[in-house]
């Protein structure tokens, strides 16, 4: 009898280990969210959202549904903690004409809802998009500047080449009336005049696309080019096999649009072409901060005068200065360079570039600093084994050696400091991506979430806990007898 009462305590805890440790909160689709728009849309709410978690819009093609975009990036959502909203046209294309109403306001609305119910990040919104999507995409980064920080068209037309009220894509297969960019680009600023930074944009379009929608793509760069006022276009690193990748950046050096040019084997569904991830990863909605490689900017951008007259004011009137939790802080000089109201230093992480003032003092920058928070990763073991905490790379700030030192588990076992935690957002421990995943979803791009389990997020502390007590009680109950 004894015997059989020495093997109850350790089953009974080995149990409810496994009972805890298997808790795992999924993420979840809503259909027809409640966002009060004129169109109906799907919510996706990730494993677990981040602390300030960024919204990415993807936009179904012609014939498509809500449904169809369910899975771009949903893996990537998990990974990072960002929300998904998928629109639905409710017919047969979105009207992504140029005006700020009708499909566009729409979409714009489910955005705020978000934002006001799920405490998002309003200075991260981003939005991708397939076909009429594409069209969307494009369209909305031109007219909502103040809203969207980046997006990805797979392919689109230019903002204002979709004819108002048209549902069928009539200009599928057509060509555009003019590559002029400042064509193109006056009449967005006609639409809606806007001083501050625009949204970075990626473009992509098979070499052989059926629509003609490759004939569009000099005429959707010179767009974006004059409206940011970019460089001349040089050629990119990192295309997938058989793509021409081309870049233009701003004054400062940093990327603010992407073409990417497919072989005349890819035709227009660019669905089975492995995109999500170049998207992810190029517009950094996987990173804890910022978009396209830059800090983000306030709501705002730059302020209503953006790069007036001297140069970057203190900061912007939505705070155009750099991120104090990491990455490369880009923010302004107020007048006699002392930093404006955006312009700390980053604090933990990444190289401090800072700008040019009204007293023409660069902001102290180049120097990398702590390397970014890092997660509290690893394989935490509720019964012993091996917990692998504080390894890995920081997110911004290079390669860290582990300052944790590594948490033992509950009921011995070793500690290491290994376990590549990448993304770790900065602050109390990060955010850590579970599993061997990529967290872009897929093959081509993105960055890879870590090997590790966040310690804060498993349930095996909890089960060392109840193991613990039952041993002791168990040890009582003998000592009592004898």
């Amino acid at each position: 009898m004894i015997r059989s009462r020495n093997l109850v305590v350790p089953f009974l805890a080995l149990n409810v280990g496994l009972l805890v440790a298997t808790e795992a909160h999924a993420g979840s689709w809503q259909a027809n969210a409640p966002f009060g728009a004129t169109l109906q849309g799907d919510l996706y709410t990730p494993t677990t959202p981040a602390a300030s978690p960024a919204i990415m819009v993807a936009i179904h093609y012609c014939t498509g549904h809500a449904s169809n975009a369910h899975s771009w990036f949903q893996s990537a959502a998990d990974a990072a903690g960002f929300y998904i909203i998928a629109p639905d046209a409710g017919k047969q294309c979105f009207d992504s004409s140029l005006s700020r109403g009708g499909d566009r306001d729409a979409i714009v609305k489910m955005v705020n809802y978000v934002v006001m119910n799920k405490s998002a990040d309003k200075n991260r919104v981003f939005v991708a998009g397939l076909s009429s999507g594409g069209c969307m995409t494009n369209t909305l980064l031109a007219l909502y500047p103040d809203v969207f920080v980046g997006g990805a068209a797979m392919p689109g037309f230019t903002a204002g080449g979709w004819p108002a009220g048209d549902t069928t894509c009539t200009k599928c297969g057509s060509s555009p009336p003019s590559t002029d960019g400042k064509y193109w680009g006056d009449m967005v600023r006609t639409a809606f005049a806007w001083d501050g930074q625009r949204p970075c944009s990626q473009q992509w379009v098979g070499g052989g696309d059926e629509y003609n929608f490759n004939g569009w793509l000099p005429a959707v760069a010179a767009q974006f080019q004059n409206l940011s006022n970019l460089s001349a276009g040089m050629s990119g690193t990192g295309a997938p096999s058989g793509w021409t990748r081309t870049e233009y950046k701003d004054s400062a050096g940093n990327v603010r649009l992407q073409t990417n040019l497919g072989p005349s084997s890819q035709k227009h569904d660019l669905t089975g072409a492995n995109l999500f991830g170049q998207v992810v990863s190029f517009l950094g909605i996987d990173k804890p901060t910022g978009a396209c490689g830059v800090t983000t900017m306030g709501t705002g951008g730059m302020g209503a005068g953006g790069m007036g007259a001297g140069g970057m004011s203190a900061g912007g009137a939505g705070g155009a200065g750099n991120n104090g939790s990491g990455g490369d802080a880009t923010g302004g000089m107020s007048a006699g360079g002392a930093p404006g109201t955006g312009g700390t230093a980053s604090t933990s992480g990444g190289a401090s570039s800072g700008g040019m003032g009204q007293g023409g003092t660069v902001a102290t920058g180049g120097t990398v600093a702590t390397g970014g928070t890092v997660a509290t990763g690893g394989t935490s073991s509720a019964m012993g084994g091996t917990t692998s905490a504080a390894g890995g790379a920081g997110p911004m700030g290079g390669t860290t050696s582990g300052t944790m030192g590594g948490t033992t588990s509950t009921m011995g076992g070793s500690s290491t400091t290994g376990g590549k935690a990448s993304g770790g957002a900065p602050g109390a421990g990060g955010t850590t991506i579970p599993g061997t995943s990529n967290a872009a979803g897929g093959d081509d791009g993105g960055d890879t979430g870590g090997c590790s389990i966040a310690l804060g997020k498993t349930s095996g502390g909890i089960a060392g806990l109840v193991a613990v007590a039952l041993g002791a009680l168990f040890v009582r109950r003998r000592r009592a007898r004898r």
